[in-house]
């Protein structure tokens, strides 16, 4: 299963916010240049996690985001199905299929993709940040930094 554009950067958003000091507020701007990323499609991504509960944003100067929940909270597998669940893998609608109604693939890889997100719910966000994952998101807010 690979896992669309949106998942992947709302799992990188989720991993910058998850490693910054809790009263800290990141901007999109800043985040969109650091994972090199586009800012259109990472304000959606922010208001995708906004509406799942994830993040809370602050508006004005000065303004950002931080997590809404702590980092062990957060099942991997949880936001996986949030953002790309279905219910089925394929769509034997779609084409139509002239084996719907008579193929067992589907059920199986239905299975495949329960298992695929049960198996990510064994891990939360704060197990994504172990090292070296989290050093390395420290050295990008240390980037951040205004020079003194």
């Amino acid at each position: 299963m690979r896992l669309s554009m949106h998942t992947d950067f709302s799992l990188r958003v989720l991993m910058y916010l998850g490693s910054l000091e809790p009263a800290r507020l990141a901007t999109a701007a800043r985040m969109a240049e650091q994972f090199n990323v586009s800012l259109n499609h990472l304000q959606k991504v922010v208001q995708t996690l906004r509406k799942l509960g994830l993040i809370v944003t602050v508006q004005g100067n000065g303004g950002g985001m931080r997590l809404a929940v702590p980092t062990t909270r957060i099942r991997l597998g949880w936001l996986a199905r949030q953002l790309e669940s279905t219910g089925r893998m394929v769509d034997c609608e779609r084409g139509p299929c002239p084996l719907a109604n008579g193929c067992v693939l589907k059920f199986a890889l239905d299975a495949a993709e329960a298992a695929f997100f049960d198996k990510l719910d064994e891990s939360t966000l704060a197990d994504a940040l172990a090292p070296p994952t989290r050093q390395r998101l420290l050295v990008m807010h240390r980037i951040d930094q205004p020079a003194a």
